[in-house]
Order: C-alpha cells, then sequence, then structure tokens
C-alpha cells in the first residue's frame, strides 16, 4: 500500500473508532439497558450490557472522575512509549510485554490477565495507538484506541495461557474545564471474550471483575504518578 493510502485510512480508522466511543457514551446516557456496576462516589463509576449479535457481546463502560491529573499527563502515562515504566506502577494488569513497536508510535503489546483458580490465566494481543487529541462533544480531550492482534512471537496457547480476544478497548481522557492542569477525568470501555471455560456471554460473571480491575488501575495511576510522573 502507498504511503499516502496507508495515511488516509489510518486517519479513517481513526475517525472511525472516536465515532464508536462518542456512540457509547451517547448510548449510556440514554439509559438504554445498561446496567451499574463497581461505584465509588467521586471517584470511580462502571456499567456493563450485552449486545447478543457482536463478536465479543458483553461490554462495560467505566469513568474515572476527578483523577488528580492532567490529560495530558495520563495520556504520556499511557503512550505505548511509556509500556516499560507502566510495568512498574500499574498493579492491575501484569505482564504487560511490547512484541513490536512501528513508526507512528503505536505498538503490539502483550497482557497477561489473571484470573482466580482453579482456572487458568489468560493473555491478550493487541495494537494499542498513541495518543491522540480529539474533541470530546466540545470538550479537549486524547483518545487512546486497541484493537485485537496477532504476533508470531506469541502464538495462542504458548506458556499455557488461554488467548483472550479484545473487542476494542479504549481511553478517552477528558480536561477538566476549571483545573486543566490538575484534573481529568477518563471514559473507557473494556470488551474482552476470555475464552476457554469462562462463558463468553455471561455479564453476571464477567463484568464484576472486569469493572473492578479498572478501579485498580485508577488507583495504580495515582500512585504511578506520585512516583515517575511528578
Amino acid at each position: 500500500m502507498a504511503s499516502k493510502e496507508f495515511t488516509e485510512k489510518a486517519k479513517s480508522d481513526f475517525e472511525k473508532q472516536v465515532a464508536r466511543a462518542k456512540w457509547f457514551n451517547e448510548d449510556l446516557d440514554s439509559g438504554k439497558e445498561w446496567t451499574q456496576r463497581y461505584h465509588v462516589v467521586n471517584e470511580y463509576n462502571s456499567w456493563s450490557k450485552t449486545f447478543p449479535e457482536e463478536e465479543v457481546p458483553v461490554k462495560a463502560l467505566f469513568q474515572f472522575d476527578n483523577l488528580p491529573i492532567s490529560a495530558e499527563k495520563f495520556a504520556e502515562m499511557m503512550h505505548p512509549s511509556n509500556l516499560m515504566i507502566r510495568k512498574k506502577w500499574d498493579k492491575a494488569f501484569a505482564g504487560i510485554e511490547v512484541l513490536e513497536t512501528f513508526s507512528d508510535g503505536s505498538v503490539i503489546a502483550c497482557t497477561v490477565i489473571e484470573v482466580s483458580f482453579p482456572l487458568t490465566n489468560r493473555d491478550i494481543v493487541a495494537h494499542i495507538s498513541p495518543p491522540a487529541k480529539i474533541d470530546w462533544f466540545g470538550r479537549k480531550a486524547y483518545g487512546i484506541f486497541l484493537t485485537n492482534a496477532t504476533h508470531a512471537s506469541k502464538p495462542p496457547g504458548a506458556q499455557g495461557l488461554v488467548r483472550a480476544t479484545n473487542g476494542g478497548n479504549f481511553y478517552i481522557a477528558v480536561q477538566d474545564d476549571e483545573e486543566p492542569g490538575a484534573k481529568c477525568e477518563v471514559f473507557g470501555l473494556t470488551n474482552n471474550n476470555y475464552n476457554g471455560w469462562l462463558p463468553n456471554k455471561s455479564e453476571r460473571l464477567i463484568a464484576p471483575r472486569a469493572t473492578k480491575a479498572f478501579y485498580r488501575l485508577r488507583e495504580s495511576i495515582i500512585e504511578g504518578y506520585k512516583q515517575y510522573f511528578n
């Protein structure tokens, strides 16, 4: 593919991902069949919903409220180029490993998902975009998007792990209107098929665990900022 064609396709794909994230925000605001999950007042909220027609049917949305760092700093911390530092501060997701880095700053990475005994731990291979500035309903924001990927160095079943499927996750870090240099909110989606013996369509089993994991990520971000980015 010619360079110009590749650039135009990448731009189109990014615009589709932003539009998809906005659609989820609007669907949540409509209240259509979203079930509230883990909630910590003024800090965190989360919801789940099943879309039976989709390959990855269980969707969990989460929001970090009053995150005490700027949207720009959140984008820096979550930038693929900082994944090696993230391994030091992220207590929510274990074993993040960069498999390949591309010229646009994106990476293919593998993340291990720890599950309770007697189930087998999972791993996910995903393409992670670098943060990019977006308009979020008239507010300044940064978008980071993950899409399912494969890599020759990590065939499914390697190291005895079950390969999970990523349904297209995202983080949208929105600048705070009153304290843009010190605070932001983050709106995100997690949707994965865990495969193996775990039922992919059981919202009751999948959503509570997933939404609590992202609250732990919020806590890790605050501590990681203090230790490595302040």
